[in-house]
């Protein structure tokens, strides 16, 4: 049984500053369109300081990842997820931000700039005349998040293996491998650093997925194939201490006519959301529970209490029509309708019962202060129309910052000021985009005085494209 509150599963209310916000999608600034534009092929400048002063204490590199590559041969690429990665590194130090910016030179992108056009179907898009292919990896775009691995940064995609790239140069390095049958099978987007330095990840394919779990220097410890109780479209998942948490939305996969990958898969408001939960210790120890039917890209955190209840803090949305849709639009050069992407709060009890509360406001792409991975966790940071937020799980209160109309916000960052220290000590890093100036910004915060805020704020020269996800590295 599962106990939603008003507005469809939303309880605790934020103050006025969230209560009007959209997503930034539903509300795009003038002259959006600059940021699904292609890139030039290298980027290097210093940014410019705009106002305030870069914290001593925060030195380190900002890593992002997104599509950049939007044209070839005359035809323009039909769905946001699909373009070509490119790397953007953000140096920090010494009162100074260096950019560097780099596309990862994967096996699709270095077959496609040969052939001189579009070669593959990919998660939204299929060109004229698509080539066949083998192996995922053969239409890996390496575009969606990035791990931090040493001397190097490991680019992420949904559908196969990591893609290997020297942290300093940018310099493309190579497909990441892992011993056994499973090398190539998907590795997902959202790997979770444990507290112990291990990394765990899934990678779906239909109604199975790979469990993965790397030392923390990315030697594989082990790749369980896992049975799932349906083939749905999923992202992101959660880990707490003892377990693993995957939410699995009724976006699920049918046996028609596709072009591409999310095509394959159809939205059934029918079927509800399902949590699963497996023992971290014994993979073959599960538990499924249902919730109303919604949609989801992106988690924040989970942990579970003394008693074994488990609390998971996810970014809802209503329907998958940002992922089938919109996201199409917006490289059509049409402004995209609002994903409905409410911060929730859901509740898996150990008896089975279910509840969901969501904070009043939007926002997506949720990030935590990476020492709270698995623990409980108070505060959840957010981009949200033109700016960002921070939520309050444990009092309903919150805070914002907004840029202005002119801007399009992007994924915040969580840089702890130690690494040992109480939550929300550091600051939050993003990037922005000023459609007005037509550059891309990157401010710092105060994470415990978001609403202060810009402690510093920098330009780019130049408009980099819009992207997804990033890490900071120290």
């Amino acid at each position: 049984m599962t106990n939603v509150s008003r507005r469809e599963f939303g309880a605790l209310a934020l103050g006025a500053a969230f209560t009007a916000s959209a997503p930034v999608w539903a509300q795009t600034p003038p002259n959006w369109r600059i940021g699904f534009q292609t890139s030039p092929t290298e980027l290097d400048s210093e940014l410019t300081l705009l106002s305030g002063r870069l914290p001593r204490d925060l030195e380190g590199v900002l890593f992002r990842v997104g599509p950049a590559q939007f044209e070839r041969g005359g035809e323009r690429l039909g769905h946001w997820f699909d373009g070509d990665g490119m790397v953007q590194r953000f140096a920090i130090g010494d009162g100074r931000v260096r950019h560097r910016g780099r596309f990862v030179a994967t096996d699709k992108r270095r077959a496609e700039a040969a052939a001189g056009r579009f070669l593959y179907s990919g998660y939204g898009f299929s060109p004229n005349n698509p080539t066949p292919f083998n192996r995922t990896d053969e239409i890996n775009a390496a575009n969606t998040n990035v791990l931090p691995m040493g001397g190097e940064i490991w680019t992420l995609w949904e559908g196969g293996s990591p893609w290997r790239v020297q942290s300093e140069g940018l310099d493309t390095i190579g497909r990441q491998g892992f011993a056994g049958p499973l090398d190539g099978a998907p590795f997902s987007a959202h790997p979770k650093r444990d507290l112990n330095g291990e990394i765990w990840n899934f990678g779906a394919f239909g109604s199975r997925c790979v469990v993965w779990r790397l030392a923390p220097d990315g030697e594989l410890i082990s790749a369980t194939p896992v049975e799932l109780p349906a083939a749905a479209m999923m992202h992101d998942f959660a880990i707490t201490r003892r377990h693993i948490v995957m939410l699995a939305p009724p976006m699920l996969m049918h046996d028609g006519p596709a072009r591409s990958l999310v095509d394959r898969y159809a939205w059934r408001s029918d079927e509800p959301l399902r949590a699963i939960v497996l023992d971290k210790d014994d993979l073959t120890r599960r538990r499924v529970f249902e919730l109303p039917a919604k949609f989801l890209f992106h988690l924040g955190n989970a942990w579970e209490d003394n008693d074994g209840t488990i609390r998971v803090d996810a970014f809802l949305h209503n329907d998958a029509r940002f992922a089938t849709n919109d996201a199409r639009d917006l490289l059509r050069g049409v402004a995209a309708g609002e994903p409905n992407a409410h911060p929730a709060m859901i509740t898996l009890r150990a008896d089975g019962r279910t509840e969901m509360e969501a904070l009043d406001g939007r926002g997506e792409f949720p990030r935590i202060d990476p020492r709270r991975v698995g623990e409980r966790t108070r505060y959840t940071y957010s981009m949200m129309n033109s700016g960002l937020a921070r939520w309050d799980w444990q009092s309903g209160d919150g805070e914002s910052f907004v840029y202005g109309a002119d801007y399009w916000s992007e994924e915040p960052i969580f840089v702890p000021r130690h690494r040992q220290g109480r939550e929300a000590d550091g600051w939050v890093v993003a990037t922005a985009l000023n459609t007005r100036s037509e550059k891309t910004e990157l401010a710092v915060f105060d994470a415990r005085r978001l609403s202060d805020g810009p402690v510093a704020l920098l330009t780019c020269p130049y408009t980099l494209p819009l992207g997804f996800h990033g890490a900071f590295a120290m």
